[in-house]
Protein backbone atom coordinates (compact mmCIF):
# COMPACT_ATOMS: atom_id res chain seq x y z
CA UNK A 1 0.00 0.00 0.00
CA UNK A 2 1.08 3.32 -0.93
CA UNK A 3 1.24 6.28 0.76
CA UNK A 4 -0.40 9.75 -0.24
CA UNK A 5 2.11 12.75 -1.01
CA UNK A 6 0.17 15.85 0.66
CA UNK A 7 1.22 19.02 -1.20
CA UNK A 8 0.26 21.24 1.75
CA UNK A 9 1.61 21.20 5.40
CA UNK A 10 -0.35 19.24 7.62
CA UNK A 11 -2.45 22.44 9.49
CA UNK A 12 -4.55 22.60 6.69
CA UNK A 13 -6.45 20.86 3.67
CA UNK A 14 -4.07 18.40 1.86
CA UNK A 15 -4.31 17.53 -1.39
CA UNK A 16 -2.51 14.01 -3.04
CA UNK A 17 -0.31 12.98 -6.20
CA UNK A 18 -2.51 10.27 -7.52
CA UNK A 19 -5.84 8.32 -5.73
CA UNK A 20 -4.86 5.23 -4.29
CA UNK A 21 -8.04 2.20 -4.32
CA UNK A 22 -7.67 1.62 -0.75
CA UNK A 23 -10.54 1.90 1.53
CA UNK A 24 -9.32 -0.43 4.04
CA UNK A 25 -11.76 -3.09 3.68
CA UNK A 26 -12.38 -6.34 1.16
CA UNK A 27 -12.51 -5.31 -2.40
CA UNK A 28 -16.31 -5.85 -2.21
CA UNK A 29 -17.04 -3.24 0.35
CA UNK A 30 -16.10 -0.56 -2.16
CA UNK A 31 -15.75 -1.04 -5.23
CA UNK A 32 -16.12 2.25 -6.76
CA UNK A 33 -14.56 5.01 -3.84
CA UNK A 34 -11.66 6.53 -4.54
CA UNK A 35 -9.39 8.42 -1.75
CA UNK A 36 -10.93 12.34 -1.51
CA UNK A 37 -8.40 14.74 -3.34
CA UNK A 38 -8.24 16.28 -0.66
CA UNK A 39 -7.95 15.54 3.49
CA UNK A 40 -9.72 18.28 5.78
CA UNK A 41 -8.37 17.23 9.28
CA UNK A 42 -10.36 19.95 11.07
CA UNK A 43 -13.44 18.23 13.11
CA UNK A 44 -15.79 20.54 13.26
CA UNK A 45 -17.59 20.18 9.90
CA UNK A 46 -18.44 16.85 10.70
CA UNK A 47 -18.89 17.83 14.24
CA UNK A 48 -21.74 20.46 13.55
CA UNK A 49 -23.50 17.43 11.64
CA UNK A 50 -23.75 15.43 14.87
CA UNK A 51 -24.82 18.29 16.25
CA UNK A 52 -27.61 19.18 13.67
CA UNK A 53 -29.19 15.30 13.89
CA UNK A 54 -28.67 15.12 17.97
CA UNK A 55 -31.22 17.86 18.03
CA UNK A 56 -33.47 17.23 15.48
CA UNK A 57 -33.98 13.85 17.12
CA UNK A 58 -34.97 15.37 20.16
CA UNK A 59 -36.95 17.53 18.24
CA UNK A 60 -39.29 14.97 15.98
CA UNK A 61 -39.36 12.27 19.20
CA UNK A 62 -40.23 14.83 21.75
CA UNK A 63 -41.37 18.15 20.73
CA UNK A 64 -42.47 18.45 17.26
CA UNK A 65 -46.52 18.14 16.00
CA UNK A 66 -46.97 15.34 13.61
CA UNK A 67 -47.57 18.03 10.67
CA UNK A 68 -44.43 19.40 11.44
CA UNK A 69 -42.59 15.89 11.27
CA UNK A 70 -42.28 15.65 7.29
CA UNK A 71 -41.24 19.25 6.30
CA UNK A 72 -38.91 19.25 9.05
CA UNK A 73 -37.06 16.51 7.96
CA UNK A 74 -37.05 17.16 4.36
CA UNK A 75 -35.74 20.60 5.48
CA UNK A 76 -32.56 18.99 7.98
CA UNK A 77 -31.91 17.16 5.07
CA UNK A 78 -31.41 19.85 2.92
CA UNK A 79 -29.91 21.74 5.11
CA UNK A 80 -27.27 18.96 5.62
CA UNK A 81 -26.26 18.65 2.01
CA UNK A 82 -26.42 22.18 1.72
CA UNK A 83 -23.70 21.98 4.45
CA UNK A 84 -21.65 19.24 3.25
CA UNK A 85 -21.32 20.75 0.06
CA UNK A 86 -20.22 24.79 1.28
CA UNK A 87 -18.39 23.38 4.84
CA UNK A 88 -17.07 20.51 3.78
CA UNK A 89 -16.66 20.58 -0.30
CA UNK A 90 -18.13 17.53 -1.11
CA UNK A 91 -18.88 16.71 -4.40
CA UNK A 92 -22.18 15.51 -5.74
CA UNK A 93 -20.59 11.84 -6.21
CA UNK A 94 -19.36 11.61 -2.91
CA UNK A 95 -23.02 12.04 -1.30
CA UNK A 96 -24.24 9.61 -3.64
CA UNK A 97 -26.79 12.02 -4.98
CA UNK A 98 -24.72 12.05 -8.37
CA UNK A 99 -27.14 11.78 -11.42
CA UNK A 100 -24.77 8.69 -13.63
CA UNK A 101 -25.94 6.11 -10.70
CA UNK A 102 -28.91 6.73 -10.71
CA UNK A 103 -29.44 3.80 -12.49
CA UNK A 104 -27.61 1.79 -10.47
CA UNK A 105 -29.35 2.56 -7.14
CA UNK A 106 -32.63 1.77 -8.90
CA UNK A 107 -31.64 -1.46 -10.12
CA UNK A 108 -29.68 -2.44 -6.46
CA UNK A 109 -32.50 -0.74 -4.25
CA UNK A 110 -35.39 -2.85 -6.31
CA UNK A 111 -33.67 -6.13 -5.62
CA UNK A 112 -32.70 -5.64 -2.03
CA UNK A 113 -36.81 -4.30 -1.56
CA UNK A 114 -38.15 -7.59 -3.43
CA UNK A 115 -36.08 -9.34 -1.30
CA UNK A 116 -37.55 -7.70 1.83
CA UNK A 117 -41.31 -8.25 0.89
CA UNK A 118 -40.27 -12.06 0.69
CA UNK A 119 -38.78 -12.06 4.18
CA UNK A 120 -42.10 -10.27 5.23
CA UNK A 121 -44.05 -12.88 3.05
CA UNK A 122 -42.06 -16.21 4.89
CA UNK A 123 -42.35 -14.28 8.32
CA UNK A 124 -46.09 -13.98 8.47
CA UNK A 125 -46.92 -17.18 6.95
CA UNK A 126 -44.86 -19.30 9.79
CA UNK A 127 -47.02 -19.36 12.95
CA UNK A 128 -44.33 -19.24 15.14
CA UNK A 129 -42.57 -16.22 13.67
CA UNK A 130 -45.79 -14.19 12.74
CA UNK A 131 -45.87 -12.54 16.45
CA UNK A 132 -42.71 -10.89 16.00
CA UNK A 133 -44.05 -8.63 13.34
CA UNK A 134 -46.96 -7.50 15.47
CA UNK A 135 -46.98 -3.94 17.05
CA UNK A 136 -49.58 -2.18 18.69
CA UNK A 137 -48.96 1.56 17.15
CA UNK A 138 -49.72 0.03 13.44
CA UNK A 139 -52.69 -2.32 14.45
CA UNK A 140 -54.80 0.81 15.99
CA UNK A 141 -54.96 2.84 13.07
CA UNK A 142 -57.18 3.90 10.15
CA UNK A 143 -56.34 3.29 6.64
CA UNK A 144 -56.38 6.98 6.11
CA UNK A 145 -53.34 6.81 8.51
CA UNK A 146 -51.45 3.68 7.29
CA UNK A 147 -51.34 5.08 3.80
CA UNK A 148 -50.52 8.62 5.57
CA UNK A 149 -47.49 6.91 7.05
CA UNK A 150 -46.51 4.70 4.35
CA UNK A 151 -46.52 6.49 1.42
CA UNK A 152 -45.52 10.45 2.85
CA UNK A 153 -44.47 9.99 6.62
CA UNK A 154 -42.15 7.08 6.02
CA UNK A 155 -40.13 7.68 2.73
CA UNK A 156 -40.26 11.52 2.88
CA UNK A 157 -39.99 12.11 7.04
CA UNK A 158 -37.92 9.21 7.91
CA UNK A 159 -35.79 7.39 5.28
CA UNK A 160 -34.73 10.38 2.98
CA UNK A 161 -33.57 11.97 6.01
CA UNK A 162 -31.84 9.21 7.80
CA UNK A 163 -30.41 7.88 4.19
CA UNK A 164 -29.04 11.70 3.16
CA UNK A 165 -27.65 12.00 7.02
CA UNK A 166 -26.32 8.64 7.36
CA UNK A 167 -25.26 7.17 3.94
CA UNK A 168 -24.63 10.32 2.34
CA UNK A 169 -23.57 13.39 4.62
CA UNK A 170 -21.91 12.14 7.45
CA UNK A 171 -19.69 9.00 5.26
CA UNK A 172 -18.60 11.88 3.10
CA UNK A 173 -17.64 14.07 5.32
CA UNK A 174 -15.42 11.35 7.33
CA UNK A 175 -14.19 10.14 4.76
CA UNK A 176 -12.96 13.32 4.36
CA UNK A 177 -11.55 14.01 7.38
CA UNK A 178 -9.84 10.32 7.29
CA UNK A 179 -8.60 10.53 3.79
CA UNK A 180 -5.02 11.13 4.95
CA UNK A 181 -5.17 7.28 6.92
CA UNK A 182 -5.15 4.27 6.51
CA UNK A 183 -8.42 2.55 5.90
CA UNK A 184 -9.92 5.73 5.58
CA UNK A 185 -13.65 4.82 3.85
CA UNK A 186 -14.19 1.87 6.15
CA UNK A 187 -13.58 3.60 9.25
CA UNK A 188 -15.72 6.94 8.28
CA UNK A 189 -18.86 4.06 7.13
CA UNK A 190 -18.22 2.44 10.49
CA UNK A 191 -18.35 5.58 12.25
CA UNK A 192 -21.39 6.71 10.42
CA UNK A 193 -23.48 2.94 11.07
CA UNK A 194 -22.60 3.26 14.57
CA UNK A 195 -24.15 7.19 15.23
CA UNK A 196 -27.25 5.59 13.36
CA UNK A 197 -27.55 3.01 16.13
CA UNK A 198 -27.58 5.37 18.35
CA UNK A 199 -30.20 8.09 16.64
CA UNK A 200 -32.72 4.95 17.18
CA UNK A 201 -32.52 5.09 21.08
CA UNK A 202 -35.26 7.85 21.41
CA UNK A 203 -37.81 5.71 18.99
CA UNK A 204 -37.04 2.51 20.30
CA UNK A 205 -38.19 3.63 24.09
CA UNK A 206 -42.17 2.62 23.13
CA UNK A 207 -41.20 -0.61 21.87
CA UNK A 208 -41.44 -2.43 24.62
CA UNK A 209 -45.10 -1.71 24.99
CA UNK A 210 -45.59 -2.00 21.63
CA UNK A 211 -44.61 -5.20 20.50
CA UNK A 212 -46.50 -8.30 22.30
CA UNK A 213 -43.32 -10.39 22.64
CA UNK A 214 -41.53 -8.02 24.69
CA UNK A 215 -44.54 -7.63 26.76
CA UNK A 216 -43.70 -10.89 28.13
CA UNK A 217 -40.65 -9.56 29.99
CA UNK A 218 -40.34 -7.71 32.93
CA UNK A 219 -40.72 -4.08 32.37
CA UNK A 220 -37.13 -3.29 33.02
CA UNK A 221 -35.57 -6.04 30.81
CA UNK A 222 -37.96 -5.27 28.28
CA UNK A 223 -36.80 -1.45 27.66
CA UNK A 224 -33.27 -2.44 28.04
CA UNK A 225 -33.88 -5.12 25.34
CA UNK A 226 -35.94 -2.90 23.20
CA UNK A 227 -33.16 -0.17 23.20
CA UNK A 228 -30.00 -2.69 22.90
CA UNK A 229 -31.92 -4.68 20.22
CA UNK A 230 -32.67 -1.37 18.22
CA UNK A 231 -29.31 -0.02 18.33
CA UNK A 232 -27.52 -3.24 17.61
CA UNK A 233 -29.70 -3.81 15.00
CA UNK A 234 -29.91 -0.20 13.51
CA UNK A 235 -26.26 -0.44 13.27
CA UNK A 236 -25.93 -3.84 11.53
CA UNK A 237 -28.69 -2.26 9.52
CA UNK A 238 -26.69 0.74 8.60
CA UNK A 239 -23.42 -1.22 7.57
CA UNK A 240 -26.19 -3.09 4.92
CA UNK A 241 -27.34 0.14 3.99
CA UNK A 242 -23.85 1.68 3.53
CA UNK A 243 -22.79 -1.45 1.81
CA UNK A 244 -26.09 -0.96 -0.72
CA UNK A 245 -24.79 2.65 -1.57
CA UNK A 246 -20.98 2.35 -2.01
CA UNK A 247 -22.03 -0.82 -4.08
CA UNK A 248 -24.43 1.34 -6.26
CA UNK A 249 -22.73 4.45 -5.66
CA UNK A 250 -26.10 6.45 -4.96
CA UNK A 251 -28.45 6.37 -1.93
CA UNK A 252 -31.36 5.43 -3.83
CA UNK A 253 -30.59 2.14 -3.04
CA UNK A 254 -30.44 2.28 0.65
CA UNK A 255 -33.86 4.57 0.34
CA UNK A 256 -35.37 2.10 -1.28
CA UNK A 257 -34.31 -0.56 0.72
CA UNK A 258 -34.94 1.05 4.26
CA UNK A 259 -38.45 2.27 2.86
CA UNK A 260 -39.32 -1.28 1.90
CA UNK A 261 -38.03 -2.31 5.88
CA UNK A 262 -40.03 0.53 7.43
CA UNK A 263 -43.05 0.31 4.83
CA UNK A 264 -43.32 -3.10 4.89
CA UNK A 265 -43.44 -3.57 8.92
CA UNK A 266 -45.82 -0.73 9.62
CA UNK A 267 -48.32 -1.99 6.66
CA UNK A 268 -47.61 -6.15 7.94
CA UNK A 269 -48.38 -5.14 11.43
CA UNK A 270 -51.52 -3.66 10.69
CA UNK A 271 -53.00 -6.09 8.47
CA UNK A 272 -52.14 -8.58 10.76
CA UNK A 273 -54.12 -6.37 13.71
CA UNK A 274 -57.25 -6.07 11.05
CA UNK A 275 -57.02 -9.88 10.31
CA UNK A 276 -57.18 -11.04 14.23
CA UNK A 277 -60.17 -8.92 14.61
CA UNK A 278 -58.88 -5.48 16.40
CA UNK A 279 -60.92 -2.12 14.82
CA UNK A 280 -59.13 0.98 14.61
CA UNK A 281 -59.23 2.17 18.49
CA UNK A 282 -59.46 5.52 17.12
CA UNK A 283 -59.21 8.05 14.59
CA UNK A 284 -56.47 10.24 13.09
CA UNK A 285 -55.31 13.11 14.38
CA UNK A 286 -52.36 15.22 14.48
CA UNK A 287 -51.24 14.65 17.95
CA UNK A 288 -47.39 14.55 18.94
CA UNK A 289 -46.17 11.41 17.12
CA UNK A 290 -44.57 10.10 20.04
CA UNK A 291 -47.16 11.66 22.53
CA UNK A 292 -48.12 7.98 24.27
CA UNK A 293 -44.24 7.31 25.03
CA UNK A 294 -43.77 10.52 26.55
CA UNK A 295 -46.16 10.06 28.96
CA UNK A 296 -45.34 6.37 29.34
CA UNK A 297 -41.67 8.08 30.67
CA UNK A 298 -40.65 8.59 34.37
CA UNK A 299 -40.92 11.53 35.54
CA UNK A 300 -43.16 12.87 32.83
CA UNK A 301 -46.83 12.74 33.95
CA UNK A 302 -47.22 16.24 34.05
CA UNK A 303 -45.66 17.00 30.68
CA UNK A 304 -47.52 14.39 29.07
CA UNK A 305 -51.09 15.86 30.64
CA UNK A 306 -50.34 18.83 28.88
CA UNK A 307 -48.74 17.04 25.56
CA UNK A 308 -52.64 15.35 25.62
CA UNK A 309 -54.47 19.13 25.86
CA UNK A 310 -51.64 20.00 22.80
Amino acid sequence: MSTPVGTRPSAGPRTFDHLPHDHGGPAWWDDLSVRPNRAVPETWPAVGVVAALSVSNVMTNRVLPRWAYVPWNVGVASGLVWWARTAGGCSGAELGLSRRHLLGGLRWGGAAAAAVAAVYATGVAVPRTRAAFRDDRAENVVPLEVLWRVLVEIPFGTVLAEEVAFRGVLPAMFRQRFAAEPNWAVRADLSAAGLFGLWHILPASGLAEANPTLRELPSGAAAATAVAGSVAGTTAAGLVFTWLRNRSGSVLAPVMLHGAINGGAYTVAWALGRAAGRPPGRSWTWRRPVGRRIRALPGTRRFGRGAARA
